[in-house]
């Protein structure tokens, strides 16, 4: 059991630790740019920035953890309503694993288009280092950098050949079927690159060897541009990605319509409870939502030509002074909100107190 004295010092913690971080911010929104720079409050804002999104992804883990024990509980002991808490808990590991399998494939789809990639980089790398050399570092002798550079370009291709050819195995769209054969035409250009390369002398970099150089560079961004196309439009139609919109499209989306279908029933009672006239207020009230919805169709310019200009006006001119003013007041509202949270007003259930 926790004392009253522990309880107490964790209160006055909490409250230190509130003040400190709000004035904090405080200070950093109201003090001119000078004074901030001067105390040393701008060069360390983004670390501390980045740390309260940590204490906020923190604060998300432990609520995941929070439905995790409250759910599970119930489903354990077959308490009301457990068969509902265990639909949400399926539901939860069943979307963490779907999405989480999509990250892992999306991260090595990324690497390997980006190892496409770094094959024209590592050959832009080699002219530059051959015309101005590296200061502070030596570099390998030109003719190993290229026989290094042909291994690896011969090793991507063949990676990109064999996803190319399974892509067509399985069947491309139209569009795709396109893109597979600029993959192709680019592949027989690049490995053409490649084997000049291999038939020339690399003793050193003379103007022929840099434009085979330059071309490669160029031919393998373009390789890597309808590659990644290709690429993805095939993972597209992976079993992870099935599953992924499965069970995001096929039922997350539609029961969140669900959701706001049965709402629109609840809605419609609200409007006639909102507009049946019994105050002048709930006459003008009235008055405008038929003006409203009289300019919106086509029916309503048959009863009065001015009346899309009517609503248009009703929405710009009294509906817009109306929201700044609920704006407003709900500004003033979290701000009020705010300073009771600064100053631990609204953290009297930390308290040992019990009222």
């Amino acid at each position: 059991m926790v004392t009253p004295t522990v309880t107490d010092t964790r209160t006055r913690l909490i409250r230190v630790f509130t003040f400190l971080g709000g004035i904090y911010f405080f200070l950093y929104f109201v003090l001119p740019e000078s004074a901030v720079t001067d105390l040393g409050m701008k060069a360390h804002h983004e670390q501390i920035s980045n740390g309260f999104i940590v204490v906020g992804v923190m604060a998300l883990g432990l609520g995941l953890y929070n439905i995790v024990r409250a759910h599970g509980a119930r489903c354990v002991f077959q308490r009301p309503g457990w068969l509902n808490s265990l639909a949400l808990l399926v539901g939860l590991c069943a979307m963490i694993g779907a999405t989480s399998a999509q990250w892992i494939e999306s991260m090595r789809n990324t690497a390997q288009i980006r190892a496409a990639q770094v094959l024209g980089e590592f050959a832009t790398r080699i002219v530059e280092d051959a015309t101005t050399p590296p200061q502070g570092r030596a570099v390998p002798p030109l003719g190993n950098r290229v026989d290094a550079l042909m291994r690896y370009g011969n090793e991507r291709l063949s990676i990109i050949e064999e996803h190319t050819n399974l892509s067509v195995a399985q069947g491309s769209h139209s569009a795709e079927s396109v893109l597979v054969g600029e993959v192709r035409e680019r592949l027989v250009a690049t490995r053409i690159k490649l084997r000049e390369i291999q038939q020339s002398e690399w003793t050193t970099l003379s103007d022929h060897n840099k434009g085979l150089l330059i071309n490669l560079s160029q031919d393998v961004a373009k390789l890597s541009s309808a590659y990644s196309i290709v690429k993805r439009a095939h993972d597209s139609r992976s079993t992870t990605q099935k599953v992924y919109d499965f069970l995001y499209d096929g039922l997350f989306n539609q029961l969140g319509s669900a959701m706001f279908a049965l709402l629109g029933v609840y809605i419609a009672a609200a409007a006639y409870r909102a507009f049946r006239v019994r105050t002048v207020e709930s006459a003008l009230m009235m008055s405008a939502a038929v003006i409203v919805m009289l300019g919106q169709i086509s029916f309503g310019k048959e009863i009065y030509e001015g009346m899309p200009s009517l609503r248009q006006w009703l929405l710009e001119v009294p509906n817009s002074a109306a929201f700044r003013a609920i704006r407003l007041g709900a500004g003033v509202a979290g701000l009020m909100l705010a300073i009771r949270m600064w100053l631990s007003i609204e953290s009297s259930s930390f308290s040992s107190e019990r009222k």
